[in-house]
């Protein structure tokens, strides 16, 4: 996790299942009470199971309730996929590259 200004970055690298998922549900919760932008970037997610997207619906909510931009660097795409399947691809912003959130 880093910062710049007030936008908050967590970057998540390999599986985010049952196993790892606290651990980016705490980076997320710590970065949403600092920023007044979260970027969370997905570039390295080889899998996420049901948690790990639980988890992103979870910050996205708290960050609408709490005014925070929450901006989602897409992940591969067949972790991406799974945001398409349940919709969350057209409630988050979605970007390419951290640069453009």
């Amino acid at each position: 996790m880093s910062s710049a200004d007030s936008t908050e970055f967590v970057a998540v690298t390999g599986d985010v299942d049952l196993a790892t998922v606290d651990v980016l549900r705490a980076q997320l919760t710590s970065a949403l009470q600092r920023g007044e932008k979260v970027v969370l970037d997905l570039r390295e997610v080889s899998f996420m199971d049901t948690q790990g997207l639980a988890a992103v619906i979870e910050a996205e909510k708290s960050s609408s309730e709490s005014g925070t931009q929450f901006v989602v660097v897409r992940a591969p795409a067949t972790v991406h996929r799974l945001f398409e399947m349940i919709g969350l691809s057209d409630r988050l912003t979605v970007v390419d590259d951290p640069a453009a959130a």
